[in-house]
């Protein structure tokens, strides 16, 4: 089998794995939002990008599949920047109120604040509100806590077979409608 190596520890690999999946192997948890292992790869979140030895940027984990000899650092400089980078954008309109959150102590948002986030916003603005819209009895959908990783699009067009909820708008402006 194939090896790579991901911060200093030599795994094998099936032909194929993505890098998050190989990480796993040897116990080396890379964070992700968008990406769920019964869904498509979309690679948007970026929480998963790490350094690649011999590659110009971050890649992302996610959507890179392991290749022999691959040298991988997921804890690098510019990984746990970016890192810190991704946690304050996806907070700059994320409501925190985690103590009162049905979510709170089962989030990965609030999992992921704490281990590479930053207690403080460089951010002056007011936080965007939204108003939740009605799904039905089955599907409880807060927009003001959502993190557009899409996955609520990507479940519905390809393992229930409804489409009807799409991601409009991009970056800060983003609604999922």
């Amino acid at each position: 089998m194939p090896k790579c190596t991901i911060d200093g520890r030599a795994v094998e690999f099936a032909a194929g794995e993505n890098l998050i999946e190989v990480a796993r192997k040897v116990g080396v948890e890379i964070p992700y939002f968008c990406y769920h292992p019964g869904l498509t790869v979309v690679a948007q979140c970026r929480m998963c990008a790490v350094e690649i030895e011999k590659f110009p940027k971050l890649q992302t984990a996610c959507s890179t599949p392991a290749t022999e000899g691959m040298i991988v650092h997921t804890r690098s400089e510019k990984a746990k920047a970016n890192q810190k980078s991704i946690m304050e954008f996806l907070l700059l309109n994320h409501p925190l109120d985690c103590p009162v959150c049905d979510k709170s102590g089962e989030c990965d948002l609030q999992d992921n604040s704490y281990r590479y986030g930053e207690s403080f916003t460089r951010s002056t603005e007011e936080r965007r509100t939204y108003i939740d819209l009605d799904m039905g009895p089955v599907i409880k959908k807060n927009m003001n806590r959502c993190i557009h990783c899409t996955r609520c699009i990507r479940y519905g067009d390809e393992v229930a077979g409804i489409r009807e909820m799409v991601a409009v708008q991009r970056g800060n402006s983003t609604e999922i409608t």
